[in-house]
């Protein structure tokens, strides 16, 4: 623990040996040994200038989590530090259809915001468990929409730099589900947004049609959402999982491919991050036999990894396990 003489210049306190998996929609993970729970940019940007001397002399490690959903957390918890953004969940109305998001800010919260304000291109986020600041970062989306089509420009800060800076929505250079922001590297504060004007009536009417739809298609046990990127020239990974039968079916643990979509892992109860990847893996091996299609992951994983998880994650993000190059 921090005592007295290490504490940053923060106005709040760290938290220790929080339970993680309270924290992922996956309901798996460790102990966190040291957790910050900044309530605003400015207590955030303080913690995170006292951090970065820590972290250029690699004396220990951070990691960053909104609401948890997207991410894996490894069962033997999380060493060095945890900032949760979840706290940080300020709007302001800029005016013109603008807005600036904190990057706790659910994407619920910011939808409702949207339509309250008779604008439109904000009803995609109204059904994803997540935070404007991972909807930034990996450029989420539903229903035809993405965040790159609102963003307008992002506040980070540069961890080497130790300062905050504002890039432009060009700098992020989105793709399908990428953006080339750096989590290593950046820590992404608030997102400045543009909506469009639009009737509140049709709005909500295609709010109430995405949460309807994901009511049914969507699995109501722990999840993380979409386990893998639709690759491209192929079909998608949960009709490949259908068509391999894997849904309802492959099992590793108490880790699942669920019956309801193939492209989701859920937790029976008890779970593992081992689980979790090892059926991971068993799924992109099966895509790349049956259709020789290389998936890479969407979840993200963190934490204190096993020699064996770190063997998986690695073969994951190389997408292809049969590739002789």
């Amino acid at each position: 623990m921090l005592d007295s003489l290490t504490m940053p210049p923060v106005p709040f306190s760290p938290e220790y040996h929080k339970i993680a998996s309270s924290y992922s929609t996956y309901r798996i993970g460790g102990e966190m040994e040291t957790a910050w729970f900044p309530s605003s940019i400015q207590e955030a940007e303080a913690l995170l200038k006292w951090l970065t001397p820590q972290l250029q002399a690699k004396k220990t490690t951070l990691h960053i989590l909104g609401w948890g959903s997207n991410t894996l957390i490894a069962s033997a918890g999380i060493s060095g530090h945890t900032l949760i953004t979840r706290k940080m969940a300020g709007i302001q109305d800029l005016g013109n259809g603008r807005f600036l998001m904190e990057a706790g800010v659910h994407l619920a919260k910011a939808a409702h915001t949207v339509l309250e304000s008779g604008l439109t291109l904000g009803e995609y986020m109204i059904g994803i468990p997540g935070t404007m600041g991972g909807a930034t970062l990996m450029n989420a989306g539903a229903m035809g929409q993405e965040t790159s089509h609102i963003v307008e420009r992002v506040l980070v800060l540069d961890l080497e730099a130790g300062e905050s800076q504002w890039l432009s929505a060009e700098a992020l250079a989105y793709a399908y589900r990428h953006s080339a922001l750096n989590p290593q590297k950046q820590v992404l504060l608030a997102t400045e947004c543009r909506f469009e004007a639009g009737n509140s009536t049709e709005t909500k009417s295609r709010m109430e049609a995405n949460l309807a739809f994901r009511k049914t298609h969507h699995p109501t046990e722990p999840n993380g959402g979409s386990v893998f990127r639709n690759p491209p020239n192929a079909p998608s990974v949960g009709r490949m999982m259908d068509e391999l039968g894997a849904k309802g079916d492959w099992q590793v643990g108490q880790a699942q491919v669920s019956g309801l979509h193939g492209n989701f892992i859920v937790n029976l109860g008890g779970a593992t991050s081992l689980d979790v990847l090892t059926l991971m893996r068993r799924m992109q091996v099966a895509a790349w036999e049956g259709y020789e299609a290389r998936i890479f992951p969407e979840n993200r994983f963190m934490g204190d990894a096993t020699p064996e998880e770190r063997e998986l994650w690695q073969a994951l993000t190389e997408g292809d396990p049969h590739d002789d190059k």
